[in-house]
């Protein structure tokens, strides 16, 4: 049964960005709000810190290519995404010790990255207009604030379901 918890979270939490994403956009005050939950990402980045970096590279390979499929008009952008910010969370990790906070920071510094990558990628392909201060204000604020506040509630269950369940 071990073997099957670290995917299989990753599947649920796969689905809760599904079903989270249809939530977007947001209308506030004649404003319109992107945000873009990234649950499976944080617990890709979870599980390269605190158990198998190897495990990780291979279900952000696995989940990034899903997420291409099912997100991305263009097919890579995630996958490779993913696996980047997997192999450079566990290369930073190994310099840094497992505090908590120093984890929280690091894992929404990582979804800005990672949206920032995916609007760089998609702005020089001619997909997405880039306006750097709409995007700012209007799809990375949103974005960090959500996906802050579901790490704070999900980091402590998908910790202990991985202390309990593995090794």
């Amino acid at each position: 049964m071990r073997f099957y918890v670290i995917p299989l979270i990753g599947v649920i939490l796969f689905y809760l960005d599904i079903i989270l994403t249809r939530l977007s956009p947001i209308n506030v005050f004649n404003e319109t709000f992107i945000v873009v939950p990234r649950l499976t990402f944080l617990y890709l980045l979870i599980i390269a810190v605190y158990k198998n970096p190897k495990v990780a590279i291979i279900l952000a390979i696995v989940t990034g290519i899903f997420t291409d499929i099912y997100f991305g008009g263009i097919y890579g952008v995630y996958t490779f995404g993913y696996t980047i910010f997997v192999i450079m969370m566990d290369k930073l990790f190994k310099v840094f010790y497992r505090d908590i906070l120093m984890m929280v920071i690091l894992l929404i510094c990582s979804v800005v990255f990672l949206e920032i990558w995916v609007m760089i990628f998609y702005g020089f392909l001619g997909i997405a207009s880039i306006n750097i201060i709409q995007i700012i204000l209007f799809r990375f604020i949103p974005t960090v604030f959500f996906n802050l506040i579901c790490l704070i509630i999900i980091f402590p269950f998908v910790l202990k379901l991985l202390e309990r369940n593995t090794n």
